[in-house]
């Protein structure tokens, strides 16, 4: 059975650019409006904060589905994953061709290499290393991905 991909856009739901939730964001801020590739996909109910710093990234040909969260200044690479649920906190940088599972939390600054993988429910407190797969709570190293 052949499933068509996800075609590119943002949902009419989604929010995009509101200001970020941080306690040192001014009354009448303005902030950097969020850059998300022409090919990346967001999903229903999905929000992008604005940036405080520099502009929240959203790589291309990404998928952000249903109810996800990311995070003023962060950057998601290309041909990530980020399945419904997810949060990811505060300039956290997402390499490319990254999975996150359902309901997992970035905590704010985390970095996650290239290829990795974060298991559903998980709660990242410190970086993940390129290709690894991290699941729990705290999440910690499980295995190598598999190409």
């Amino acid at each position: 059975m052949n499933e068509r991909p996800p075609e590119p856009g943002i949902h009419p739901t989604a929010v995009v650019g509101d200001p970020p939730e941080h306690r040192d964001r001014p009354y009448n801020f303005t902030g950097f409006y969020p850059l998300i590739a022409a090919s990346a996909r967001i999903n229903a109910f999905v929000t992008v904060d604005a940036g405080m710093n520099r502009p929240t990234r959203i790589g291309a040909r990404s998928f952000l589905m249903t109810k996800s969260h990311v995070g003023h200044d962060a950057s998601v690479g290309a041909d990530c994953e980020i399945a419904p649920l997810v949060s990811i906190g505060g300039e956290c940088e997402i390499g490319d061709n990254v999975r996150i599972g359902q309901g997992a939390v970035l905590k704010p600054r985390v970095k996650v290499g290239t290829g990795a993988q974060i298991g559903a429910g998980a709660v990242v407190t410190t970086d993940v290393p390129a290709g690894q797969v991290w699941v729990g709570n705290p999440a910690r190293y499980l295995r190598e991905r598999e190409p």
